[in-house]
């Protein structure tokens, strides 16, 4: 079978250190790859610059809109593109280029969405998160599960690869909001996608800070949960 041609979506914000090394790592990893597009979520430093001098497309926020809005930007700029697969990853490092064939690998069986899991049971070794992110994490699996019958050991996951239904969805009605990727999950299951997890090897953060810690992420996990809870069942 031929390489598919790909279009990667990279949201990033404050991400100047790391981004182009993100950029260069899909770039090699990838044969088929088809563009790699930046959304540049209104930071403040040289994310921008950094990542069109790797060779990615740059979408610039002119302010932080968060994670939700960067996503959909870049996948409303995707769904105008002619692509097979698409992938999403985080511009901080943790995901490893080399993990891009096994969520590849799932999309072209048939999956609309795959999730790279940090917890999935294949895994060498369980991420280390904290206590607190790991209960909220294992409330979101419950929850999603109840609400619309999706099993996953790792709905936080920003590794994803995706089938063009999936993007064409989530371009229109993917929440704009910080976490608004679980409320994601919900709308794919609703609408009958496939999603799918497959194990991979999370890589400490490389560079920048957190957007979101402390009260704040508490306060984002319940407005998310919630808002999947009361959205019933399909």
């Amino acid at each position: 079978m031929s390489d598919p041609r790909l279009i990667a979506v990279i949201p990033a914000y404050n991400e100047e250190s790391t981004v182009g090394a993100v950029v260069s790592q899909i770039q090699r990893a990838c044969p088929g790859l088809a563009e790699v597009v930046v959304v540049d979520d209104g930071s403040a430093d040289g994310t921008a610059q950094t990542a069109t001098a790797a060779g990615a497309t740059v979408l610039r926020l002119p302010v932080n809109l968060g994670y939700g809005a960067a996503l959909r930007l870049g996948f409303r700029y995707a769904a105008r593109r002619s692509w097979d697969h698409a992938l999403v990853l985080d511009a901080d490092g943790q995901h490893a280029a080399t993990d891009i064939p096994a969520l590849l690998a799932a999309s072209r069986s048939g999956a609309d969405l795959v999730l790279g899991s940090r917890f999935h049971p294949d895994c060498a070794a369980p991420y280390p998160v904290s206590r607190i992110r790991r209960a909220a994490m294992r409330l979101v699996s419950r929850v999603l599960r109840h609400r619309r019958g999706v099993v996953l050991t790792d709905p936080t996951s920003g590794f994803w690869a995706m089938s063009r239904p999936c993007v064409e969805l989530f371009s229109q009605q993917l929440p704009a909001g910080y976490l608004d990727n679980l409320l994601g999950l919900s709308i794919a299951a609703r609408a009958g996608l496939t999603i799918q997890e497959v194990p991979v090897a999370m890589i400490p953060r490389q560079g920048g800070q957190p957007s979101t810690q402390g009260a704040t992420l508490v306060f984002h996990y319940a407005r998310t949960l919630l808002a999947v809870f009361i959205g019933g069942r399909s």
